[in-house]
């Protein structure tokens, strides 16, 4: 199977069938959301943290295979993961969606998420697929300033 086909199916197994979708049964989580105005995605993301670990995270939304398979991704990569390596997944994610190599952390395994790679080949895609991510580091900013369990807004852009 070329490679193209391989990762097209990850992507369609994660919107099919994906991970960590509904609400996280805690009360103490923080919540973030993210639109992405010109395609109509939207995404929800809501994670709760334990001192410095993501114990859990989940999503809601509603768009393309693409926004929403990222978002399935994003799930099963941080759950459990130290806050500091969740910014290194945010920023290696992003470096490979937006072709900057030097945010690219290699000593991660992307895994599933290397079928995002392929994104980078469609530039308005490239918002869909980043768009739970980018509601993630709101909800993680939130979330490490205190901020009670509130839903934040933002609109997704990139470069």
């Amino acid at each position: 199977m070329p490679l193209d086909e391989l990762y097209k199916d990850i992507i369609l197994d994660h919107y099919e069938y994906p991970r960590n979708k509904g609400q996280i049964e805690s009360t103490t989580c923080t919540c973030a959301g993210g639109d992405n105005p010109i395609c109509g995605d939207s995404v929800d993301v809501c994670l709760s943290l334990d001192d410095d670990h993501v114990v859990a995270v989940a999503f809601e939304g509603r768009g393309c295979a693409i926004s929403q398979a990222s978002a399935s991704m994003m799930t099963e990569a941080v759950e459990g993961k130290a806050v500091a390596d969740v910014q290194r997944w945010y920023r290696t994610v992003h470096g490979l969606l937006t072709n900057h190599p030097d945010e690219i952390d290699a000593e991660l395994d992307l895994g599933d998420l290397e079928a995002l790679e392929g994104v980078r080949q469609y530039p308005v895609r490239i918002k869909c697929a980043l768009l739970a991510w980018e509601a993630l580091r709101v909800a993680l900013r939130q979330a490490l300033a205190g901020g009670e369990a509130a839903q934040q807004h933002a609109v997704v852009t990139t470069e």
